[in-house]
């Protein structure tokens, strides 16, 4: 294998915008600054529960606001409107923020952490093997592995939902990505995604950066970890190089990838998409899951309902247009959607303004943390009535498409939407589906908290009792 430099101690690549210098107290006197907290113990409260912070500032200041982190200004914007100029309309007046150069360490150059231009020549390169038809003849394989996977599940016994979908996900990106079995791995890549994410958002204001040179075990597992899936998905990508197969999963067809012209990706570039993809299709697909069934457990007249969509729609699983059947079912759809409201995998969207630019009429000046929040502007009153209630039945009658542009993005927006949606949303209707055809599942405990991290996670194993399927 050939040797190179980790991705936790590489440099930002040179062709990236640079980083512009952070405004500081001092530097921000004069500003006209749209209103928000200054207390002392902001950063406390910030780490503590990050969410629900940026909806109280929401809450008392206003769609758009400002306050210092690590002495450093950030703006936070809620409103769709400022969502969508920067997401989409402006999004060339951003780079990524901050705690996307911390994931970078994990990720590398992967879609999720690079920059322009590096972003957009790997967006074209991979925009095939995710393109909808692809996608689509993955529905069988994905409902055969979740039988596979729930075949042992007894009535009367209880599961822990939070390990079980990390291992099913896992077990589907794996089949799919590199078309074969990788079970060996499974363990060193949940345990040291596990650290990494939860690291990642714990030393994620600035200036904390300097953790990473603390020899410390806490400080030091992160970088072991990360160092960990960089070495299993090199392997594995020079693995399939070696021995010159050709397959038809993602892997192959990253490989093979070419642009008009001929350009293909590097061999350190597709390790890097493998673990971005690792990520993607698996952690935050787990997370969702977990949640939804958590949620389901409010609401036991949806089970009925579910439990017969599950019935008609899986009988057709035969059929060529089973995908298309998949992503015209309405109930799993409705739920799906609604958890994805609450429980964005992806919660908040750091940015940082490379030049002067108006945001909802407000000068947002160079050098700014910019934060978008999905978390927060999918709680919005004016838009989600009873925001904080769990009730798919809202997204009836293409409830959607009354939205306006910025008020919903679980999956992000502009060119930086997430390129694996659909592989995700077609993915977490199937898993759904197949539980509920055969089995309804309850709390043991409480619902679930919350511990964001890089991902939105549900706090603990999330133990569920399995019963019998409503019919």
């Amino acid at each position: 294998m050939a040797l190179r430099q980790t991705p936790f101690r590489s440099p930002r690549p040179d062709s990236y915008l640079p980083i512009p210098k952070p405004i500081h107290r001092g530097r921000a006197r004069g500003l006209q600054l749209p209103p928000g907290p200054r207390s002392l113990i902001l950063t406390l409260n910030f780490q503590k529960d990050t969410p629900g912070f940026l909806r109280q500032v929401r809450d008392e200041f206003g769609q758009i606001a400002s306050f210092f982190l690590g002495r450093e200004l950030f703006i936070a914007a809620f409103d769709p409107a400022m969502v969508n100029e920067v997401t989409v309309s402006k999004q060339k007046s951003f780079i990524k923020g901050v705690g996307f150069e911390r994931m970078r360490k994990v990720l590398g150059t992967g879609l999720l952490t690079n920059e322009e231009p590096i972003h957009l020549r790997h967006r074209r390169l991979m925009q095939a093997p995710f393109h909808i038809n692809r996608i689509s003849g993955y529905a069988r394989t994905m409902l055969d592995l979740t039988k596979k996977h729930i075949e042992n599940w007894k009535v009367g016994s209880h599961v822990e939902v939070g390990p079980e979908m990390m291992s099913l996900t896992f077990d589907i990106v794996a089949d799919i990505l590199f078309g074969t079995d990788i079970k060996s791995d499974t363990k060193a890549v949940q345990e040291s995604m596990h650290i990494a994410i939860d690291r990642i958002e714990r030393t994620m204001l600035p200036g904390l950066e300097i953790t990473d040179q603390i020899p410390l075990p806490y400080f030091k597992r992160f970088e072991s970890a990360a160092d960990r899936l960089h070495q299993i998905a090199r392997r594995i990508v020079d693995e399939r190089i070696k021995a010159g197969i050709n397959r038809d999963d993602l892997l192959g067809l990253l490989l093979e990838a070419r642009t008009n012209d001929g350009e293909k990706l590097t061999e350190s570039e597709i390790s890097d998409e493998t673990l971005t993809l690792i990520l993607s299709g698996h952690e935050t697909t787990a997370n969702v899951l977990t949640w939804t069934f958590a949620y389901l457990d409010q609401r036991p007249d949806l089970w009925r309902a579910l439990t017969q969509e599950a019935a008609e729609i899986l009988s057709q699983s035969e059929s060529q247009d089973f995908a298309k059947i998949l992503f015209t079912a309405p109930i799993v759809g409705s739920i799906f959607n609604e958890v994805l409201r609450l429980a964005p995998p992806v919660w908040v969207a750091p940015r940082r303004a490379v030049e002067d630019v108006l945001i909802g009429g407000i000068q947002i000046p160079k050098g700014a943390h910019v934060l978008i929040s999905q978390y927060v502007t999918h709680r919005d009153s004016r838009y989600f009535t009873s925001p904080d209630s769990f009730l798919p039945e809202r997204w009836g009658n293409d409830f959607e498409k009354t939205l306006p542009d910025g008020a919903y993005f679980p999956f992000g927006a502009g060119t930086r939407k997430c390129l694996g949606d659909q592989f995700a949303l077609l993915e977490g209707r199937i898993i759904i589906l197949e539980i509920a055809r055969r089995f309804k599942l309850q709390l043991v405990d409480d619902f679930p908290k919350a511990q964001p991290r890089a991902t939105y996670r549900p706090k603990g194993p999330v133990t569920m009792k399995v019963n019998g399927a409503q019919v």
